[in-house]
């Protein structure tokens, strides 16, 4: 099994009647998923604290970006990429506005514990 993680970005702001929508519609995703033996960890993000970048080598802070911004981050474990990426596809959120955004990712734990032998 490899890990994956599905990053949302909301392009839009929902209408009442849409969050409702939608909150069933991905009850009935996470059903689907779960069915297929996929345990999934979602986490939602709340507003940015701060946000800095390096520039000419002194730290700016970059708050007020007006780019989206990532909104939940769902992770899970999948025996094939292919499953992984069928698994972003059929997400509800694509149909209210969301970038479903599907990568893989390892533990930096694990590389730190693998450089070490």
């Amino acid at each position: 099994m490899k890990h994956y993680a599905l990053i949302f970005q909301a392009t839009r702001t929902l209408t009442p009647e849409e969050q409702k929508q939608r909150a069933v519609d991905i009850a009935a995703w996470v059903k689907k998923v779960t069915d297929m033996g996929i345990t999934l960890d979602p986490r939602n993000f709340g507003d940015t604290l701060a946000a800095f970048a390096m520039e000419d080598s002194k730290v700016v802070s970059r708050n007020g970006s007006s780019g989206p911004k990532p909104a939940t981050i769902v992770f899970f474990d999948s025996p094939s990429s292919e499953e992984a990426v069928e698994i972003a596809r059929i997400h509800p959120g694509l149909h209210y506005g969301a970038t479903v955004e599907v990568k893989e990712w390892t533990s930096p734990r694990a590389l730190v514990a693998a450089e070490a032998r």
